[in-house]
């Protein structure tokens, strides 16, 4: 397992990631984008299940972590930058079958490889953010809208809210950008029930066979997704 987080997180989470993974990417960018953002893997990275693509003036670390473990990816072709157009290019999400993403927001070269998808407008342009597939068409996200647009879809959605998320500069941040998926265990960068709607969000999960790891035990935080390999 090879695992990319915010350099930003809290110790303990870094260092218990550190025991389960193989290796692990501090993730860390500076003066390309918005701060609370900067060092948010899911900004800087698209994956799928068929697709690594990566922004082009992403961190150099990153491309030599890549490399060094010889994951194969693509370069994207647009640069994040610091306006909302440019910011969310690769913040997008890539089903099987579905393409979720707000429409004319996406980095041309994920759009290339998913064209044959079906495209679901989400409202919300930071999608990656804001939602988290766990398989079979099955998501969990804290934005209403996209909760709303998934439904008119008849995809199966679970609502959890944004408040107690924790995220650098703002008053709240995205479920999506706190946790991360491998195999059958959701990773979570803080501990879910010290949320409202942490237990019935376990009991959502653990419906669909997914073992819940908590990288600690304050509230969840918002660093843009763990990445794993």
């Amino acid at each position: 397992m090879l695992a990319i987080i915010d350099y930003r997180s809290s110790k303990i989470a870094i260092e218990k990631l550190a025991k389960i993974a193989d290796d692990i990417l501090l993730f860390k960018t500076q003066n390309i984008t918005y701060n609370s953002i900067s060092c948010h893997p899911d900004i800087f990275v698209h994956q799928d299940s068929e697709n690594l693509i990566i922004a082009p003036n992403s961190p150099k670390k990153l491309f030599d972590f890549l490399k060094k473990h010889n994951l194969k990816f693509q370069i994207g072709i647009k640069n994040i930058g610091s306006d909302l157009e440019n910011s969310v290019l690769y913040n997008c999400i890539a089903t099987n079958d579905l393409f979720l993403h707000k429409l004319n927001f996406t980095d041309e070269s994920i759009l290339n490889v998913n064209s044959h998808k079906k495209f679901i407008n989400i409202p919300q342009a930071y999608t990656r953010c804001s939602l988290i597939h766990i398989g079979n068409n099955v998501f969990i996200t804290s934005d209403k809208g996209i909760e709303n647009e998934l439904k008119k879809n008849d995809l199966s959605c679970f609502y959890f809210s944004p408040n107690e998320i924790k995220i650098i500069e703002h008053k709240n941040g995205f479920l999506g950008g706190t946790c991360g998926i491998f195999k059958h265990r959701i990773f979570f960068n803080g501990n879910i029930f010290k949320h409202e709607n942490g237990l019935e969000l376990a009991s959502f999960l653990e419906k669909h066979k997914l073992e819940i790891v908590c990288l600690h035990d304050d509230f969840l935080y918002d660093g843009g997704g763990i990445f794993f390999f």
